[in-house]
């Protein structure tokens, strides 16, 4: 799921699975043929994106069995919505609001009294939720259940003299050196992360300027925690570096909640711990992600109805109970943080894993959201290869 928060930049050309026919080009357009299809793209980064369309397709037939459920392979990080109904990162937000890319839910949503506060600000605008919250994820980290010295640590600061630069160079760390975490894409998203947490607001206005110091350096502590071989690493599996962590590398693994489907797979389980930190200095600020499921505003008028019911049903608590938790007793969890509390509760009382992260992510602070503004990409054009040029000549 969290290589999907960061922009990836790849030369490869994305196709759709599948031929999307009969998207109208205003609203108001549209057959009876397209009434009877909805195109829906998911968010992909996710351990398990099968039990996301199976889960899916099998409730959605109990709702409207008359209309066909059509997947598009679409990545938000590459390319503005091309879906009736879609699953976006928030930190886009802004802009997809700004550009009137969204459909207007209205002014009250379902089970709102489910959602914290914080998941709801990035889909909100000017009296009107243009998203429901589904998942919610923010920078995890994972140590050894009797690495006590770690335990303490509520910073990057704080981590980093505990730990300090690695010890070799080599691709694997030793279980007594180094954070394992993935600097092989997008190093700019890293930064905004420090930067927001560092400055103590959502949007800070120094984010559209250059690179500062006093942020670039956590960054940089981070880099050397985890050496150029470690952190450069790409072999396109998300889960490489947790999958290294459980066999027994590196005393902390800096990653995303999701890792644990990893680490659970591999026995490590009850050995590993789990923990939100600030990127920064502040131990009571950090920043999280929350991912919306909204309706395109190009949808025709005929599909509205239906495609608010698939939203609804994109974000209840039986959708979102089928789809993390495992279809068999051997089977592992996703691991995923759902944004609706009373699904994080269930989960937590299923399975003592996720009862760590529910008590030591979700419920541990008052997120902060990461989000972006109408010129982001354009900020990030500028600040990458300056961030990279310091991580390379640190």
């Amino acid at each position: 799921m969290r290589q999907r928060l960061f922009r990836i930049i790849l030369s490869l050309a994305f196709s759709m699975m599948t031929v999307v026919t009969g998207m109208a080009s205003e609203p108001g357009q549209g057959t009876e043929t397209d009434k009877k299809v909805l195109t829906v793209g998911l968010f992909r980064y996710v351990p398990d994106i099968k039990a996301f369309e199976t889960a899916l397709t099998a409730q959605w037939k109990n709702i409207e069995p008359d209309v066909t459920l059509r997947f598009v392979d679409w990545d938000c990080y590459f390319e503005e919505p091309k879906s009736d109904v879609f699953v976006f990162d928030g930190l886009y937000a802004p802009q997809y609001i700004e550009k009137g890319l969204l459909y207007p839910l209205g002014e009250t949503i379902p089970a709102r009294s489910a959602y914290p506060d914080w998941t709801l600000e990035q889909g909100y605008s000017r009296g009107t939720y243009y998203g429901i919250p589904q998942m919610v994820c923010m920078d995890t980290l994972f140590y050894h259940k009797e690495d006590h010295a770690v335990s303490r640590v509520q910073t990057m600061q704080q981590l980093y003299e505990a730990i300090g630069p690695r010890k070799t160079q080599a691709l694997l760390p030793g279980r007594d050196e180094g954070v394992i975490a993935d600097f092989s894409l997008n190093n700019e998203m890293k930064y905004y992360n420090i930067l927001q947490d560092h400055t103590g607001k959502v949007v800070p206005v120094q984010a559209m300027g250059d690179v500062q110091a006093d942020a670039m350096q956590y960054l940089k502590e981070l880099y050397a925690m985890t050496g150029t071989a470690t952190g450069r690493y790409d072999d396109g599996n998300e889960f490489t570096r947790a999958e290294w962590f459980a066999q027994g590398h590196g005393r902390a693994l800096y990653a995303y909640p999701e890792a644990m489907s990893a680490i659970v797979r591999f026995g490590q389980g009850n050995y590993t711990e789990v923990k939100a930190i600030s990127s920064c200095e502040h131990p009571d600020v950090a920043t999280a992600y929350v991912d919306y499921v909204s309706i395109s505003s190009q949808i025709p008028v005929n599909k509205v109805e239906s495609a608010k019911k698939l939203v609804a049903l994109l974000t209840s608590k039986p959708f979102m109970m089928a789809a993390l938790k495992p279809a068999s007793k051997e089977g592992v969890p996703q691991y995923l943080l759902a944004a609706r509390r009373d699904v994080m509760q269930e989960l937590a009382a299923s399975d003592p894993n996720y009862q760590k992260l529910y008590r030591h992510l979700y419920r541990a602070k008052s997120w902060h959201v990461m989000t972006g503004t109408k010129d982001f990409a354009a900020w990030e054009a500028k600040v990458g290869p300056v961030i990279e040029k310091e991580l390379k000549n640190q």
